[in-house]
């Protein structure tokens, strides 16, 4: 009993390390030397519309979204959305890291939302399950209030950081044929793509089913491991394992020197998006740990590459 206790002990503090390192590291990411990753996007105030702060989705405060809008909508128009997720090792963070990217992407005619999701406080109750039902739903929320705005939502990219780049990743490739409307790529930085356990130092088998169990809000116990019940819900919420033939086009950012996500489960991704052709970019960001803050000229090539998909992808631009 003593043993159980002890590694149900180790595998809460793993957790919670990795919650806390997400978090503060995101934190500096949006805080220390903010401007300069984000010097590429700034624009002028007045080549953007109106920002609306804090709808409601569900009527929950949990899951209020902020909604950036192009001047001057045209009702004969299609619409493209840019739906950014925020980080923050999925218990932190904020819609308003929005701030960044809205003004940006609305400049060239875009419809940008920033999204909040109710998070997680280890306890399982919230978990990458219920942020991606949750987003989902607001998906839906925010194309109808854009239409009664005017606004005509055809097509949509989804985008975040860390834990936001998890959720924007399962937004594009686990049932992307129930949005509302299609998703023509994804763009995503530093979020991790896969929760087997091992890779995330689980290595026994009290250990994984905690995790799994903390990370889905199923119960599992040792006896699950391997079963067929376990094997799939580790897939639903891993990206890397979601791949197939028909997953859409991906931008990757990740700098080799992260010390919150494990480095080898990046390259599960590329490899799976290898396997089955899918087009991606990847951009490594060589001197940088998880925040991407020190490889400025890689921060504006991740910026650039996205503007190219956007000409390419998306049909209304």
């Amino acid at each position: 009993m003593k043993k159980l206790v002890g590694r149900i002990g180790f595998i809460i503090l793993c957790v919670v390390v990795f919650i806390i390192s997400a978090s503060i590291s995101f934190a500096f990411y949006l805080n220390a030397k903010v401007t300069e990753p984000y010097k590429y996007l700034e624009v002028d105030r007045s080549s953007y519309g109106e920002v609306i702060y804090d709808l409601p989705s569900d009527g929950k405060d949990t899951t209020k979204y902020d909604l950036y809008l192009p001047k001057n909508v045209d009702k004969n128009k299609n619409y493209s959305l840019i739906f950014y997720i925020h980080g923050g090792g999925f218990t932190g963070g904020d819609k308003a890291d929005g701030k960044y990217w809205g003004p940006y992407y609305t400049s060239k005619g875009m419809v940008v939302v920033s999204v909040n999701y109710t998070l997680s406080k280890g306890d399982g109750v919230a978990n990458l399950n219920t942020m991606y039902d949750e987003l989902r739903n607001t998906m839906q929320v925010v194309i109808d209030d854009c239409a009664n705005r005017g606004y005509r939502i055809t097509e949509a990219a989804t985008t975040g950081g860390s834990a936001g780049g998890t959720l924007a990743m399962l937004m594009a490739y686990k049932e992307p044929e129930t949005l509302p409307v299609p998703v023509k790529f994804v763009f995503e930085q530093t979020g991790p793509a896969l929760f087997e356990p091992d890779f995330w130092g689980q290595t026994e088998d009290d250990g994984r089913a905690m995790f799994v169990s903390m990370m889905t809000g199923y119960n599992f116990t040792a006896q699950d491991i391997g079963s067929n019940k376990y094997m799939q819900t580790i897939k639903e919420i891993s990206p890397a394992l979601l791949v197939n033939e028909n997953t859409v086009p991906t931008i990757l950012g990740y700098g080799p020197k992260d010390t919150v996500v494990p480095p080898s489960i990046k390259f599960k991704l590329l490899e799976a998006l290898s396997i089955y052709n899918v087009e991606h970019t990847y951009i490594e960001f060589e001197n940088s740990g998880h925040g991407l803050l020190n490889d400025i000229d890689k921060s504006e090539e991740f910026y650039k590459k996205t503007d190219a998909y956007i000409e390419k992808y998306f049909e209304n631009h």
